[in-house]
């Protein structure tokens, strides 16, 4: 009896171990930090990946490529195969362009493709997070131009006004936005 027991205890502490080991396993594999130095360590694979990519795109002389030739292979079977090996879903081709177009050069050079895919991989859909953020930052741009464009004109607007009735036009509004 005692053999059986140490038996069946033996087996239940391998199935425990076993689990335990598949949980390590896999929690490891899908940690973004790990996933990224391994790309790191692996550079120039991934950079010979990334050439053979550009030559099926047409940039196979210049080692650039442009929205134009992106939009044009962005559905091909060996450009979605990389970006799924990279946990990427690339479902707006402008705005992965952009967000990748870093310098607004209009192209995206090899290395610029390879760290603009490291920053915007991994589960929390790092595209939309990444042109939210890009969206915003024009959105801030602009807005100050616009408000700086209608103070300006809102003062002209005041000045024309005072000089029409002869009367002084309380300015007050424009001492409250520069405050």
């Amino acid at each position: 009896m005692i053999p059986e027991v140490s038996f069946t205890y033996f087996a239940v502490l391998n199935v425990v171990t076993g689990v335990f080991c598949q949980s390590a396993i896999d929690s490891a594999q899908n940690d973004h930090a790990n996933i990224v130095h391994a790309m790191l360590a692996n550079k120039e694979a991934h950079i010979d990946k990334i050439r053979s990519l550009f030559s099926q795109l047409g940039a196979d002389k210049t080692g650039v490529i442009t929205y134009a030739m992106f939009e044009e292979g962005i559905n091909s079977p060996a450009t979605c195969e990389y970006f799924e090996s990279l946990g990427l879903d690339v479902w707006d081709a402008w705005s992965f362009f952009k967000l990748l177009d870093l310098d607004k050069g209009g192209a995206v050079e090899i290395e610029e493709f390879f760290k603009g895919c490291l920053r915007l991989r991994g589960q929390a859909r790092g595209v939309d997070v990444g042109k939210i953020l890009h969206d915003q930052t024009w959105l801030i741009k602009n807005t100050g131009h616009f408000q700086a464009y209608m103070e300006v004109k809102m003062k002209q607007l005041t000045e024309m006004m005072s000089q029409f009735t002869g009367l002084s036009v309380d300015n007050s509004w424009s001492r409250q936005i520069s405050a």
